[in-house]
């Protein structure tokens, strides 16, 4: 990919770096705030079991209708508009007084969301001149720190998200006064869908099975492979730290390393440290693999880039595939682990893993490049 030359490029002062960390870091504590308080509002809207996975639908529906506006090339779609938006939903998601205004309130928020993931993406790959492939992996750091604090805020607040979603939408106002327009928007309408650069979305796919898989179930994995509940939570944070750790590593890795040799090492890292606990050592495999799976998607983002070429709206497919990933893990895996135990996770990952890691090494050479 070939980045365009700044005499000096923006530094972590910058506008640039400031609006985009502060929009990621509350796009990261939004979900994840999201998931702990659940349990609240099926208390409070006397909700009836799994009821409350509508609400996370929800947010995901309005996160890929933003994607695929930004596909389309919709005029306004961008990083103003998604904090705008973000915060609109993050304090209506704190005050809503009825489960359907709830429900409301999380597509709000995901239309914010998709904005946001998209637009930060692209500024800091293409903004920061040489150090952009860094700076992608220290953004998405950012964004696995949101993810963290806010289920600590929600504890630390009583188990109530009202303040906490308020503190996320003023968080997103106050990057939305820092962020400049656009200077690069997108052209209208959809690009060449029948392209075959397009193929390379598919890897990106694939990751989104294998992080969905091993963050949704791992607990449960750990758990059903003898280890007692309360260990597995930790085990569990320990493997988000692992993840948050090897993002912040990219922004010097990048600059020594490919992101196509990174995408390898990510996928196969991953895929070994799962076979290590699938074969007796869980917690030490389960861990270690979040180190490798972190890595994946920027790696792969930045890599993907250099082949679709710097249009917007090819970053909006990127990351719609990979929610759609994402998404489908869940409904893919639970029949699967129904036959095989949570456990059988480990081994599921591992196969996945290892195959992107092989598909991708024998492909990634026949990849088409822009004209």
């Amino acid at each position: 990919m070939t980045i365009a030359a700044r005499s000096t490029p923006p530094g972590f002062a910058s506008r640039l770096f400031l609006s985009g960390t502060l929009a990621f870091l509350a796009a990261g504590a939004g979900p994840a705030l999201t998931g702990v308080s659940l349990t609240v509002w099926s208390e409070a809207f006397h909700l009836g079991p799994g009821e409350g996975g509508a609400l996370l639908a929800a947010n995901g529906a309005g996160s890929l209708t933003a994607l695929l506006l930004g596909l389309a090339g919709l005029p306004g779609i961008g990083l103003r508009l998604g904090l705008g938006t973000f915060a609109l939903g993050a304090a209506l998601l704190g005050l809503a007084p009825s489960w359907g205004l709830l429900l409301a309130a999380g597509f709000v928020t995901g239309l914010g969301f998709g904005q946001i993931i998209a637009a930060v993406n692209r500024a800091f790959l293409g903004g920061f001149g040489e150090r952009g492939p860094g700076m992608v992996g220290l953004v998405n750091a950012i964004y696995g720190l949101g993810a963290i604090l806010s289920p600590l805020l929600f504890l630390w607040a009583g188990s109530r998200p009202t303040a906490v979603y308020l503190a996320i939408a003023a968080l997103a106002v106050l990057a939305l006064l820092l962020a400049r327009p656009d200077p690069n928007p997108a052209p209208r309408g959809l690009p060449d869908l029948r392209s075959r650069r397009l193929l390379v979305t598919l890897f990106i796919f694939g990751n989104g099975l294998i992080e969905g898989a091993s963050a949704g179930f791992g607990a449960s994995a750990l758990i059903d492979a003898g280890i007692a509940a309360d260990t597995a939570a930790r085990l569990t944070s320990a493997f988000f730290a692992a993840y948050l750790l090897s993002r912040l590593s990219l922004y010097w890795l990048a600059r020594h390393v490919g992101s196509d040799r990174l995408f390898l090492l990510g996928a196969g890292g991953a895929g070994l440290c799962m076979a290590v606990a699938a074969l007796g050592a869980p917690a030490p495999g389960f861990v270690l693999a979040g180190a490798f799976v972190g890595m994946i998607f920027p790696a792969h983002y930045v890599w993907a880039t250099g082949i679709l070429g710097d249009d917007p709206r090819m970053t909006s497919a990127i990351l719609a595939v990979a929610l759609l990933g994402g998404t489908l893990a869940p409904l893919v895996l639970r029949p699967l682990l129904g036959m095989t135990g949570e456990a059988g996770l480990f081994w599921i990952v591992t196969l996945a893993a290892l195959s992107l890691a092989a598909l991708f090494a024998l492909l990634k050479g026949r990849a088409p490049v822009p004209a």
